[in-house]
Formats: structure tokens, sequence, C-alpha cells
């Protein structure tokens, strides 16, 4: 048997850069499957974690490169909310804004997140249910990381508007702190004050980079099925019998 076959070039052109669009998708999404995959186990890891009790604890982990978004932790420290940011967030009943407000631990700063202020009194940062305490206190929350934006989401999110404190992400202008500060901050909890007592805080992060890449993945084999049946039908692609 002797197999025949005259390609299309046009579709054949066509299929070639359909087929390499498909295959890099479906690629792209088994990439995103390893990522999420780790991101969920590091997660897990941190949520059921004991609390750690310091920043000093919480430093040390982020040097030794530990899972820590999520996971509880205590402190004690100053609240400088005068020089609080405010970060746009959208609720089921109206738009507020998070106050991101500078805490020191000893010789430790970073931000601490804390009540949500409605819009109409966006300018009174004192706020009953935003204002956390200015002198020492103990305090426990969730350790958020920040995660950069990438360059599609930087692209379309709404500007910063530091004039007139308007942000739509932690750090969005990337002025706020440097060093560790800036690489996460503190979910506080206004009611609890010892991390112990913090209900573990698990997030519903879905992960279909499975189902996506299978459907990328099919849908180049469909294309290059159709792509032969065309060839057979026209009578470019058949087999002779060897003489």
């Amino acid at each position: 048997m002797r197999l025949q076959f005259k390609p299309m070039p046009w579709l054949s052109a066509i299929t070639a850069i359909c087929l390499v669009i498909l295959i890099s998708l479906g690629t792209w999404q088994y990439h995103r499957l390893h990522w999420k995959k780790v991101l969920l186990a590091e997660i897990e890891a941190a949520v059921n974690a004991p609390p750690l009790n310091s920043l000093a604890e919480l430093e040390a982990s982020l040097a030794a490169d530990k899972p820590v978004d999520f996971r509880r932790i205590g402190f004690n420290a100053f609240v400088d909310s005068s020089a609080s940011y405010l970060v746009y967030s959208s609720r089921s009943d109206g738009i507020y804004w998070r106050q991101f407000s500078p805490m020191q631990e000893g010789v430790h700063s970073f931000f601490g997140a804390f009540g949500y202020i409605k819009d109409e009194e966006r300018g009174k940062v004192t706020d009953t249910l935003a204002q956390p305490p200015i002198s020492p206190a103990s305090l426990a929350g969730y350790i958020r990381k920040d995660h950069k934006m990438g360059a599609i989401e930087a692209l379309v999110k709404n500007k910063a508007n530091p004039e007139r404190n308007r942000y739509f992400k932690f750090n969005q202008t990337r002025d706020w702190a440097q060093g560790s500060a800036a690489s996460y901050y503190i979910d506080v909890d206004a009611q609890i004050m010892d991390a112990s007592q913090l209900p573990i805080k698990r997030p519903v992060i879905a992960n279909n980079h499975l189902d996506y890449m299978l459907t990328w993945f099919s849908f180049a084999g469909i294309l290059l099925i159709i792509y032969v049946l065309i060839h057979v039908r026209n009578g470019r692609l058949k087999f002779h019998e060897s003489q």
C-alpha cells in the first residue's frame, strides 16, 4: 500500500496556524494547572499551620520561603491610621473603601487591612468600623501575600489617584513601602485578639485548568480530523496498491 497525499495549500496553511494556536493554549493551561496545584497545596499548608506569634516569625518564614498566605498570626503593634490608604471594594450593599494602615512592631514595618468605609463617608477615615487602635495593641489576623499585577491586569485595572487617596489594589503604585513590607499585609480581625481563636480561613479557588487544557487539545484533534476528512473526500488523500 502506498499513501498518496496532495494537500490543499490554503487549507493546510489555515489548519497549521489554528493548530499552533490551539496547542499553545492547551500547553499554557497545562502550565497553569501545575501552578494552581502548587498554589492550592501551599495555601492548604498555611491555613492548617499553627498561628505565628510575631512579625519576626513571619519574616523568618518568608526568608525560608515557607507558605504563609492565609496563615493566622498574632502580634503587638502600633498603628498609624493618619497615613491610611483607601482601596476600592465593591460589595453587595454598595461601594466601600478598604483601609490599609502602616503598622510597626519593633523593627518590622508592615500594613494592616482594617474595616470598610462606605463610599459616602470615604473622607472620614475615623469611621468607627474602620478606625484601628493608635496605641500598641494585641491584634490578630490573616497574612495575605501581595501578588503583583500581570501585564494585562495592569493595563485594564483602574488607575490610582494618590491625590484623592483612591486605589484599586494594595500598594498599587508600588510606593507605599519597599522590601518585605510591600510583599504582604495582615487582614486584621477587629473582634479577636488571640490568633489561636481565629477560625481557619480557607479561600475558595477554582481549578478548572485540566478541563480547559483538554478542551483546547480536543479542538486541535477535531480540527486535524476534519482536515484529513476533507482531503479524503476530495480524493487528495488515499492509498494505492503497490505495483
